[in-house]
């Protein structure tokens, strides 16, 4: 009889060790370390996962499709391309919330998985680049492709970065405050290039 608990419990072991992999170093972390950090012996974590590689392409594809499933989610919807754009931002910064650790093992280490592997977080990662870019290009009309692109990136290079500065307390900016501004920003941006573009064409 097939464990139904199973797929949670190799969720739960994949998000206790991209954890230890962003703290030691994917090399400085041995499967001796993962077993002792989340409750089992070595044979015992081997029972899931056959190496480390296995572990941290179980988190970083788990952590790929629901960063996509996040942003489709958001996305829905009969609303303008401004409200989805907002809600796609807001959804995208809480969910980066608690995943610095994600970030970190993605940057790092992604390189140690096979290519077929790698090709499916990128594959997720494409299909978030799409709904983006989509949601651009529909405000941004008229705009060209390379500009459409330029704009998509560099959101999430806002999106992405400020992971490594951003911090709540006391004096700080709230998330929510936080989210509010970068929409502006963004919203904001993409309407100046777009009036500024259509200037440069008016006769």
């Amino acid at each position: 009889m097939v464990d139904p608990t199973v797929p949670e419990r190799r969720q739960e072991i994949a998000r206790l060790a991209v954890n230890r992999f962003a703290l030691h170093g994917f090399d400085g972390t041995s499967m001796n370390d993962l077993a002792h950090h989340v409750g089992l012996s070595k044979a015992g974590i081997y029972h899931y996962f056959a190496t480390k590689e296995a572990i941290l392409f179980e988190a970083l594809v788990g952590y790929s499709e629901r960063l996509r499933a996040t942003v489709e989610h958001a996305s829905e919807g009969d609303d303008s391309p401004s409200t989805q754009l907002s809600r796609v931002i807001e959804a995208m910064l809480y969910l980066y919330r608690d995943a610095d650790a994600y970030h970190q093992a993605q940057i790092n280490d992604l390189a140690r998985l096979a290519p077929s592997d790698q090709e499916i977080i990128r594959n997720n990662e494409r299909q978030v680049v799409r709904v983006m870019e989509g949601l651009i290009q529909q405000l941004g009309l008229g705009l060209d492709e390379q500009t459409v692109k330029a704009l998509t990136m560099s959101t999430f290079g806002i999106l992405n970065w400020h992971a490594r500065w951003f911090r709540e307390g006391p004096g700080r900016l709230e998330l929510p405050e936080y989210v509010r501004l970068v929409t502006d920003f963004v919203l904001g941006g993409v309407a100046e290039v777009v009036a500024q573009r259509t200037l440069e064409v008016e006769p």
